[in-house]
Parts: C-alpha cells; structure tokens; sequence
C-alpha cells in the first residue's frame, strides 16, 4: 500500500508559526499586537518628553541670555558717560581749590569770586543730574571700597582708622563709585608721645 505523503519533499513542508497567546520553541510568550502599540506608545511618549525638557532647557538658557542682554544693555547705556565724568571732575576740582584759596586771603575780587562760585555751583548741578555727586566721608570709619588714605592723623579721641580729612572729594556715579576719595584718618598716639602730652598737661 502506498503512502499517500511519500511524494511530499521536505522543502515543500510549509511550518505555521504559533499561534498569538502560544509559547514559542524559545518558551517566551510572544507580544500581542496590543502589546506591541502599548510598548510603542510609552516608548514614543518617553520620547516626547525627553524632547519637551529640552525644549524648556534651551527656553529657559535663551531667556536667561535675553535678560542678561537687556541689562548689560541697560547698564552700558546708564554708564556710558564714565570717562568723560571723571575727566570733568578734575574741573571741578579746579574750581573748588580756587574758592578756597579766595576765601583764605581775602585777596579775590568779590565780583569774580561770585562768578567762579556761580560756574562751580552750575558744574555741580549738571552732575547730579546725570548721576555724579560726591559722598560723605568725613567722620566715617574707613573703606578701603570708598576712600585712599594717603595720611595718618594722630587723635586719642577717636577710634583707628576714622577719616578726620578729606583732602578730595569722592564722588559716586549712580551707585558706582567713580572717584575714590582721599583721606587723612586717625591714629591712636603711641604711648610714649601719650606719656610726653599728660606731662605736658600736668606742668
């Protein structure tokens, strides 16, 4: 009796793969076609949120470059006139030792000395209003930020390092300082020359 598989070639043999669901040779379950959307889905979405930070990164990186822009920006133009400020301090200064030598000899004509007070006072005010006006330091415990000290004056009274003179004026552009200003301040007696002034005192 013949079999009826015996003309069947080997190569002819068609294999059917498993079935969704079935275990393969390997003994994996094989994804299902939900599975395999599912896994694509968080893959995608994992993706789109890795884009999404980048995105917020480099926004706020450029915002950050914009305002740091603006106030470089800002700050070139409030303090783009510095030079010429300091330059024009040193009219100032002019003018202010000219009053004072005025007023200590006596010697000045009245009518010139107005005028020379009258264009220092105008100077004055045209620097104020572009943010220029000296500071206060007289009396104040010395900065080394706002002060050059270039002399040291003998007081018992007052605690070291407290400006007594102020020899030129500093002066503030905004709140920048433009012109350090130099000073004259304290220092204690030593305590031979303290010894020499109480015997002084008591004779």
């Amino acid at each position: 009796m013949n079999n009826e598989f015996d003309d069947v070639k080997e190569e002819d043999i068609e294999v059917v793969p498993p079935e969704a669901g079935e275990e393969s040779p390997a003994g994996e379950k094989p994804l299902t076609a939900v599975e395999k959307l599912v896994q694509a889905l968080e893959q995608k979405t994992k993706e789109a949120a890795e884009s999404n930070d980048k995105y917020l990164r480099t926004y706020a990186d450029f915002e950050n470059y914009r305002k740091r822009m603006q106030r470089d920006l800002a700050d070139f133009r409030k303090y783009a006139n510095e030079q010429l400020a300091l330059e024009l301090l040193s009219v100032v200064d002019h003018l202010g030792l000219a009053l004072k030598h005025a007023a200590e000899t006596g010697e000045t004509n009245e009518g010139l000395r107005q005028g020379v007070e009258l264009v220092y006072k105008q100077f004055l005010d045209v620097l104020d209003k572009f943010g220029i006006k000296p500071f206060k330091a007289e009396g104040e415990l010395f900065d080394p930020a706002k002060h050059d000290a270039v002399l040291q004056v003998p007081r018992p009274d007052l605690p070291d390092n407290t400006v007594v003179q102020v020899l030129q004026d500093g002066y503030l552009y905004y709140d920048k300082i433009l012109r350090h200003a130099k000073v004259g301040v304290s220092k204690k007696p030593s305590e031979p020359a303290k010894k020499t002034e109480e015997n002084e005192a008591a004779g």
